[in-house]
């Protein structure tokens, strides 16, 4: 009984909006102001009073009475200030909106809104929540759940006809008693009158067992399993989340023992555009000189096998590193020990789809193919499986310069060596099967045709090198 409105007045209420507009009007006129257009027919202010009543008992008796702005909008409607009134259903939308963050997750939801490093610094409390933008407010609690689908689409319109139509900007637009309170409803019922989904309550249970709990295998496991669950609109703010919290500089080492457990499955959930985000933050943390941040996301990319994600500048510097110490360890003492770690390291930089950054193609295929074939005393064994991963992701460009190695004088010594050459011919048939290059496939033959005393001086033959210079 208590949820419900009953307007006893309505006739009373429609006699005085009739006596207040006449009066109002004949003070204007005497006051020498335009009286026409300035509120809308009482027919329509009709509109909304009749189905007002229906419509607010969607808002729970406790909640009502602290709804200043629904005052206010009613109030406008009255007066037939519909403009006034439409800024109003708006406001009281963004302040239930805001609530609603602040009685979620509020690191979540900066983290889901905010992708500028800088600002997001500055972003910590409920107090902050004035500093964005009402868009802002409004995509991120779609981000993060609390807004559904639909509702987010109704209120960027009602944002937009807010922008257009209302007293926010000086215009003349017409706005029907229908509309209004058609607005009014949707507001309600997706926002003011509405918590936030399953999901999202179960995001925010799972940020708070990462920040306060100590996890175990088993957790870990379940956590895993609820995340598959989950929307798939929702891996973008989580995987902003989670890398937010690992890289920020007063995470904890449990939080990110926590985070390393789970981060894998939200990694495999998010969007890609989501992952090369989290590679331009690496960047930038690199640029800015923020090397414990950097160090931070390299362990989070490495733990999700997310490096081939960084920005192809920063892919190019990173494999230029990786190569060079790869061919240190190679050529240096002690190798078959040594090269593992770095053959491994480099592996992790190379995408499924095995895409080289242009400056760093030719001694990276160098480098990797040096290493295969070993140096003359045999191939670092432990190492052979991340070579071989890597020459498996060789596309048509990698084949062009593993060809043009003959060129090099440094291979071309090395394939003076039997073991080697067995491992450079090898190679050569197993890249036959690979290219549809007309050049290469000529090459190629060139090669298994040869004798193993001409492999070493074809990059000296001008059949062969006429036939190279015919690469686009």
């Amino acid at each position: 009984m208590s949820n419900q409105i009953v307007v006893t007045s309505q006739g009373q209420i429609s006699t005085g909006v009739d006596q207040f507009t006449n009066g109002l009007t004949t003070y204007l006129g005497e006051l020498g102001l335009p009286t026409n257009q300035v509120l809308v027919p009482v027919s329509e202010r009709t509109k909304v009073i009749n189905n007002l009543p229906e419509v607010i008992t969607l808002v729970d008796a406790s909640q009502r009475i602290n709804s200043i702005y629904l005052s206010k909008f009613i109030a406008a409607c009255g007066a037939g200030l519909f403009d006034a009134a439409l800024n109003f259903i708006w406001d009281e939308t963004v302040v239930n909106l805001r609530k609603k963050v602040v009685h979620f997750d509020i690191e979540y939801f900066y983290d889901s809104v905010v992708t500028d490093e800088k600002r997001r610094q500055k972003l910590r409390g409920e107090e902050d929540l004035v500093k964005l933008d009402e868009w802002e407010l409004v995509r991120g609690c779609h981000l993060t759940g609390i807004l559904s689908d639909i509702g987010f689409k109704h209120l960027d319109y009602i944002r937009d006809m807010r922008n257009w139509a209302s007293a926010a900007h000086p215009n003349q637009n017409d706005l029907t008693g229908f509309q209004l309170i058609s607005w009014l409803e949707t507001c309600i019922k997706e926002v003011i009158g509405r918590g936030p989904e399953g999901p999202a309550i179960e995001i925010k249970r799972f940020l708070a067992s990462i920040r306060k709990n100590i996890l175990t295998s088993v957790d870990a496991q379940h956590i895993n399993a609820g995340l598959e669950h989950l929307p798939i609109d929702l891996g973008t703010s989580l995987l902003r989340t989670l890398f937010g919290m690992y890289t920020t500089a007063s995470a904890s080492v449990q939080v990110k023992s926590n985070i390393r457990m789970v981060c894998a499955k939200a990694w495999a959930m998010a969007p890609e555009e989501a992952k090369y985000e989290c590679g331009v933050k690496y960047a930038t943390f690199a640029s800015n000189g923020e090397n414990d941040r950097k160090d931070a996301a390299n362990e989070f990319l490495t733990t999700v096998n997310g490096l081939p994600f960084l920005p192809k500048d920063t892919l190019a510097v990173e494999i230029s590193e990786k190569v060079n110490n790869l061919y240190l360890a190679h050529t240096g003492f002690n190798n078959f020990h040594n090269e593992p770690s770095h053959a491994r390291l480099l592996d992790s930089y190379i995408s499924q789809t095995g895409a080289i950054p242009d400056s760093v193609r030719k001694v990276y295929v160098k480098a990797v193919v040096m290493a295969k074939i070993g140096n003359g005393h045999g191939v670092s064994d432990m190492a052979t499986s991340y070579y071989d991963n890597m020459l498996t992701k060789f596309g048509e460009a990698e084949i062009k310069e593993f060809i043009s190695l003959l060129l090099d004088r440094e291979f071309s010594s090395r394939v003076l060596l039997t073991s080697c050459r067995y491992g450079f011919k090898n190679l050569t048939t197993y890249f036959q099967s690979r290219t549809s290059n007309q050049v290469s496939i000529q090459l190629i033959q060139m090669i298994l045709s040869a004798t193993d005393q001409q492999i070493p001086n074809l990059g000296k033959d001008s059949r062969f090198t006429q036939l190279i210079s015919t690469y686009a």
